[in-house]
């Protein structure tokens, strides 16, 4: 793992970084769904400014102006009509304007090659004039009737039914620039977009800072968390060390002192029987069964004495072990290791390029080493045990591998069981993370991966 992936790591773990990112990826989908909605609503209301036009035009303008003569394809009556259209219709944008009878025929048109023509309407075309509503759509021009609008390429076509002058239904219909109609809705839009980045940009400011001030919050107590937990840590190694004391110049020294006096009785009873044989005795160096057996239970004593001291120095050194540093900690492990291997279990140690190592770490990967040994000698009945502490890139990893029953990690921990809680607890006051990988009959292996 290089450095970079490590720093990027660490710095993705902060809450603060996390919550930042997390803001800034909501702020950046909302903006893009409120520009989208902004966008949409910039061109609906283009268009229908578009049809409020044409509604006007058509009923303000055109209406007004439509004789019987027209209907019955007077010359001057068209000639009348379209000078009116093009001095107060064919301004701006609207580039193309048609009057249809109901039975499709074309009585007016801005384009005189199609006045008397007759077209079948489409549906949209049928409905406005059945409904009386107006109706917008961008037009296809494939049809013979737009065959002089094919320059204009894609134009809004926008339609509605007037009343003609003998009170028959007549359609009005009027072409539209697209692009025009874009302008007036990127217009809209330009408007729209500041208000809505300003409004998120603000929030998003009054949510980071609400994100800052939360996370000082959380670090300081982090930080207090972890003073009280080198605390405990400490005042654990200070009382440690004390019993440790206690039973080394205590009962340490009274059990060897048992020792030494067991065996010194066991050799004077061994040659007092000797010097005290009976008379009858045909043998005076042959003991008696009485003083024999007193002569073994107290060699037994003695062994068992000396046992029970090798055991309480094994406890001693895991309450207290021997100052620990990136040079001496091969051997703490290699002594830790030590009584598994005399109860019959393979055991194997692998360190791998180690780098100076701060007591606080040592202390850790040695509490580790110790609590996964534990685990598996208590719970396991493994057969192999291996303990590994390599470095990776910026973080030094220290596993506990064992071969036995395993268990269910997600299964909950007894609430008698410090031991990984408090690993866990360790790790996190280092800038670590403690994993535990099991499952039935397949072993354990307990991973603590800390900053070098």
């Amino acid at each position: 793992m290089s450095a970079e992936t490590s720093r990027i790591r660490r710095i993705w773990r902060n809450p603060f970084a996390q919550t930042v990112a997390i803001g800034l990826a909501g702020m950046a989908l909302v903006a893009l769904a409120s520009l989208y909605a902004s966008r949409t609503a910039g061109r609906q209301e283009a268009v229908t400014d578009v049809r409020i036009l044409t509604e006007i035009v058509a009923t303000a303008v055109v209406e007004p102006n439509l004789t019987p003569e027209l209907m019955q394809g007077s010359t001057d009556s068209i000639a009348q009509l379209d000078a009116v259209i093009r001095a107060r219709v064919l301004t701006g944008s609207t580039t193309r304007v048609k009057l249809w009878t109901e039975d499709g025929r074309i009585v007016y048109s801005d384009v005189p090659a199609l006045i008397g023509e007759r077209y079948e309407f489409d549906a949209d075309k049928q409905s406005s004039l059945a409904t009386g509503e107006v109706i917008s759509e961008v037009s296809d021009l494939q049809g013979p009737e737009n065959r002089f609008e094919t320059m204009y390429g894609e134009m809004l076509e926008v339609y509605l039914p007037i009343d003609g002058p003998n009170g028959e239904r007549l359609l009005y219909e009027s072409y539209f620039d697209v692009s025009a109609v874009s302008e007036s809705s990127d217009r809209i839009f330009d408007a729209l977009a500041p208000i809505v980045i300003g409004s998120l940009a603000l929030l998003e400011a009054i949510h980071l800072l609400l994100a800052w001030g939360l996370n000082r919050r959380l670090a300081r107590a982090q930080r207090e968390r972890e003073r009280l937990l080198r605390l405990a840590l400490d005042s654990s190694n200070e009382e440690r060390r004390r019993i440790a004391a206690d039973l080394h110049d205590g009962v340490v020294q009274e059990l060897a002192g048992t020792s030494y006096a067991i065996s010194a009785a066991a050799q004077s009873a061994h040659a007092s029987s000797l010097h005290t044989s009976p008379a009858h005795t045909s043998s005076p160096h042959v003991q008696s069964p009485a003083s024999q057996t007193a002569t073994a239970d107290l060699d037994m004593a003695a062994i068992a004495v000396r046992r029970s001291l090798q055991s309480l120095r094994s406890l001693l050194v895991d309450i207290y072990p021997q100052s620990l540093s990136g040079r001496s900690i091969d051997v703490a492990l290699t002594e830790l290791l030590a009584p598994v291997e005399t109860a019959g279990i393979d055991t194997e140690l692998e360190l791998e390029g180690l780098p100076p190592l701060s007591q606080e770490t040592s202390g850790l990967v040695y509490r580790v080493a110790q609590e996964g040994i534990r685990n598996a000698m208590k719970h396991g009945e493994p057969t192999r045990i291996a303990v590994s502490v390599r470095q990776d890139g910026q973080q030094l990893l220290t596993s506990v591998t064992d071969d036995g029953d395993g268990f269910d990690p997600s299964a909950e921990v007894p609430p008698d069981h410090f031991g990984l809680r408090l690993l866990h607890d360790a790790a996190a006051g280092q800038g670590g993370r403690l994993s535990v990988e099991s499952e039935a009959g397949t072993g354990t292996t307990l991973t603590v991966e800390v900053p070098v």
